[in-house]
């Protein structure tokens, strides 16, 4: 499913509940840019820690434009992994209000490659969803916070000499004020600039009503001057009070409340982002989830306890991340949304398991213990050599249509999805062939099947909306789906260990994904494929994990 700016407000609550409620989270990155590395012969073989700092730059230069993202939900009693992939552009343009810059750079191999696969830059630009980094909020929040606090002085002393005009009626103006400021106790609250029509004597260089321009020189003159006092515009005049230090403070509190809640309002994909990784969704507001309480059917709960069940939810369960070839990918989803990387991989190492407890990279699952030479392991290859394995049973959520019948190699959705589908093969094999764990390549004709086609050729008891135009191209309608008030923030921990004997035959069948603290999280959780380095892995934190480890808080 594709979700652009226009759909992503009604978009995100479906994907934030999708989140809290699957198995796991598979993901892939299209870039704006990699490490670029001249062809030849390299003088030696890189460590992991020299490959991380190439990476770390190349993360700290480049952005994301594209996010794949699929989400895995398990039915034990059917034995069945249902997937729901999103393909989703980030903008790289920040709103203007927020008075944040961000540059963004293009690798030029990176862009033939990428318009080579279909993909758009003015797509991206006039529809990709726009995003606030964690560093970019908080200095979002720093320039309103300083704008709210700021007096704007000027020196109007600075205007120039033969400004006679404007000179001569700043001097009225002084004495106006100073007048006012003379009577004391006996003065009126406030001082007109200038005063009501019926107050005036006699004509002076102070019009009956101001120009913009001798607002101006109002207002920065009682800045400038007049510390102990503030001025309020109106239409044709300039308002002058004493100031009232708690009064300030409410209005100063009110404005920069104001522009917190629009700062909000432009996180955006981010939100996604603070769920993978557990993080603070606490100023995500109640009403943004109305799209989601809209397609659940005959709701028991209010719109706040619905806002508080996900929210719950996503940070007592935190599914599995799924990637193929992920050592990049995490560096710059930290660095695009999180903060900057540190200097070190062990630094990273620790920081990212963290982050995301349990993950699994499908590039190491399909090659470990591959020996000296690197196997082909590329995800469209591994998605041909899976092709004929048929257990676990896949199958596409009827809604998530867009590739059904279309192959888009390349696009972040459809290979997150690939990623998804390579992670529940590999796992259902090795729990059947432990002694031969490393996938072996077939023999690549043009008649050999894709995972995708046999997973789609499968029949679905799910039914689809049709729509006017649905028989005409022959493509099924992308919606999000109805769903009960159950499917709401279900109970039970990802992938969790219940101790039903029924499951464990499942899995040990490989029908099943295996359970958290199976042998098969020690050898393949938590490690990183990296082709090209003397280590030619990367792990992360320990491999066997409680449940509790899981409940994070950021």
């Amino acid at each position: 499913m594709d979700v652009t700016a226009v759909t992503f407000p009604d978009c995100l609550p479906s994907i934030l509940n999708d989140i809290a409620t699957s198995c796991f989270v598979s993901v892939d990155f299209e870039l704006s840019g990699v490490v670029f590395k001249p062809s030849g012969p390299q003088p030696r073989t890189q460590t992991v820690q020299e490959r991380y700092v190439e990476a770390k730059a190349a993360a700290e230069r480049y952005q994301i434009l594209q996010v794949g993202l699929t989400t895995c939900h398990e039915d034990k009693e059917n034995a069945t992994y249902t997937l729901k992939p999103y393909n989703i552009n980030l903008s790289p343009i920040t709103q203007h209000e927020m008075d944040v810059n961000r540059d963004w750079t293009f690798g030029s191999r990176s862009m033939e490659f990428l318009l080579a696969n279909h993909f758009s830059i003015d797509h991206m630009c006039s529809f990709g969803v726009r995003y606030l980094s964690r560093s970019e909020e908080i200095l979002a929040i720093k320039r309103a916070t300083e704008k709210c606090q700021s007096r704007n002085p000027v020196q109007v002393a600075n205007i120039k000499q033969d400004d006679l005009e404007s000179l001569e009626f700043l001097e009225a103006v002084r004495v106006s004020i100073n007048e006012w400021l003379a009577q004391g106790e006996k003065r009126r609250d406030w001082l007109n600039i200038p005063p009501p029509s019926n107050l005036q004597t006699v004509p002076g260089p102070i019009p009956t009503g101001l120009s913009s321009m001798q607002k101006w020189l109002v207002h920065h003159l009682v800045s400038d001057e007049y510390p102990n006092l503030t001025t309020r515009g109106a239409s044709t005049f300039v308002q002058i009070e004493l100031r009232d230090p708690s009064n300030e403070q409410h209005t100063f509190e009110t404005k920069l409340k104001v522009k917190k809640e629009r700062i909000r309002k432009h996180i955006g994909f981010r939100w996604i982002a603070e769920a993978l990784v557990g993080g603070s969704l606490e100023e995500l507001e109640p009403d943004a989830f109305h799209p989601l309480m809209k397609i659940i059917e005959q709701p028991t709960f209010g719109i706040q306890q619905l806002a508080d069940k996900v929210k719950s939810r996503l940070k007592e369960n935190r599914p599995v991340l799924i990637g193929h070839n992920m050592f990049c990918d995490l560096l710059f989803f930290y660095r695009c949304f999180l903060g900057p990387l540190p200097n070190t991989l062990a630094e990273f190492q620790t920081v990212i398991h963290k982050l995301f407890p349990v993950l699994a990279d499908t590039k190491y699952m399909a090659t470990h213990d591959c020996g000296s030479l690197n196997p082909m392991s590329s995800l469209e290859e591994l998605n041909t050599t899976l092709a004929g394995i048929e257990s676990p049973k896949i199958e596409i959520d009827a809604h998530f249509s867009k590739y059904k019948f279309r192959k888009r190699t390349h696009e972040a959705g459809y290979d997150s999805m690939l990623a998804a589908m390579a992670f529940i093969k590999l796992a259902g094999e090795i729990q059947r062939n432990p002694s031969q764990p490393t996938v072996k390549p077939r023999s690549h004709t043009p008649t050999t099947p894709s995972l995708v086609a046999g997973i789609m050729a499968q029949p679905s008891n799910q039914t689809v909306p049709g729509s006017e135009f649905s028989n005409f191209f022959d493509v099924d309608t992308e919606t999000i789906p109805m769903i009960q008030p159950a499917q709401i923030a279900r109970a039970g921990m990802s992938l969790a260990d219940t101790g039903s004997e029924r499951v464990a035959r499942l899995v040990n069948e490989g029908k099943l994904l295996p359970r958290l603290g199976d042998p098969f999280w020690d050898t393949y959780g938590n490690i990183l494929r990296v082709f090209g380095t003397q280590e030619r892995k990367v792990q992360l934190g320990k491999q066997v994990l409680q449940q509790e480890d899981l409940l994070l808080e950021i």
